[in-house]
């Protein structure tokens, strides 16, 4: 079972210290609301164990790195947003919570409290927690939705500029839409012969006048693809291995190549339609567009808000009371 912690993709800290807590040193405070050295701990581990859970192994040192320089800043930002969320008197209702954790509830596939509770316990998770951490996601969703720009604001003019001054990204290689005939070559080296004969008759019927390739790969063909009459679909110049490739994007449409030889098979291969490089419609690339714009604008938009609201803000960063990594 996943671990929920993953679903809170912004886990904010708790807005208030408890008794132990403030009797320990203060790493961050913000106007009233302070950070302290456990919390701080706490947020780094959890941070760290969701990299060992979500990262390649290759890049998990690297990611733990950036995460803790970032930290100091990640906090002061979920602090400045939740003050000004009071400020504009957004708050989350019970009923926005019970839905909220329904949905995740559905994101993990879960049917009972008892899974839930389960789940929660092997993220390292209170339940308390957790609702805690979902509030503080909800009323931050709300700030930005109030108060930052939304992809619907987006308009096509606006997309449509973007496109023309971007659209080489969107280049589409050089294509071929192919079907196949698969002979394999067998395990046993005295029946290699045969089969080599074989992919040769194969080869030879599908050159027939009136011979219908996609009928005879359903037949014949020893590879998944015999259930769809061996159509591959459309095909990037560079997909295929070396000598498929070369083959491929030197045949005029309709031609039947091969049988090809390779290491584990002989193919037969019908070039049904070459397609070549082009840049999509704006039309077909416009919803990828809005996304990309979004998250750009969204991320720009954040940093200037945030930039804001320090400017107005009493901020305090106790450098010597960071535990050292």
């Amino acid at each position: 079972m996943k671990k929920i912690v993953l679903a809170l993709a912004i886990a904010l800290v708790a807005t208030a210290a408890s008794a132990s807590e403030l009797l320990e040193a203060v790493v961050v405070r913000v106007g009233d609301r302070i950070i302290t050295r456990t919390q701080y701990e706490r947020r780094l581990r959890e941070k760290k164990a969701e990299i060992d859970q979500s990262a390649e192994p290759s890049q998990a040192a690297s990611l733990k790195q950036q995460a803790t320089k970032a930290l100091v800043n990640e906090l002061i930002s979920e602090l400045l947003i939740k003050d000004r969320a009071d400020r504009l008197g957004i708050s989350v209702s019970d009923a926005e919570m019970k839905e909220a954790t329904n949905h995740l509830k559905q994101q993990y596939n879960i049917t009972s409290d008892e899974q839930f509770e389960a789940s929660l316990k092997q993220s390292g998770m209170t339940r308390t927690d957790m609702e805690a951490r979902l509030r503080e996601t909800l009323v931050t969703q709300k700030v930005f939705s109030r108060e930052l720009r939304n992809r619907a604001d987006l308009s096509d003019p606006e997309l449509r500029e973007r496109y023309n001054r971007e659209k080489e990204r969107f280049r589409l290689p050089e294509r071929a839409h192919l079907r196949e005939i698969v002979v394999l070559k067998p395990d046993n080296a005295a029946k290699l012969e045969e089969a080599h004969t074989r992919a040769n008759e194969v080869a030879e019927a599908a050159r027939k006048a009136g011979t219908d390739f996609a009928q005879l790969a359903s037949t014949m063909s020893e590879s998944a693809s015999k259930d769809k009459g061996g159509d591959l679909g459309e095909v990037a110049k560079g997909d295929l291995v070396g000598e498929l490739d070369r083959e491929v994007f030197n045949a005029a449409p309709g031609t039947i190549l091969g049988p090809i030889e390779t290491k584990s098979a002989w193919f037969l291969m019908k070039v049904e339609q070459r397609l070549p490089s082009e840049v999509p419609a704006f039309e077909s690339v416009k919803e990828k567009l809005r996304r990309d714009a979004d998250e750009e604008t969204f991320q720009r938009d954040y940093k200037a808000y945030i930039d804001t609201l320090r400017k107005d803000a009493f901020i305090e960063i106790h450098e010597d009371v960071i535990p050292k990594a």
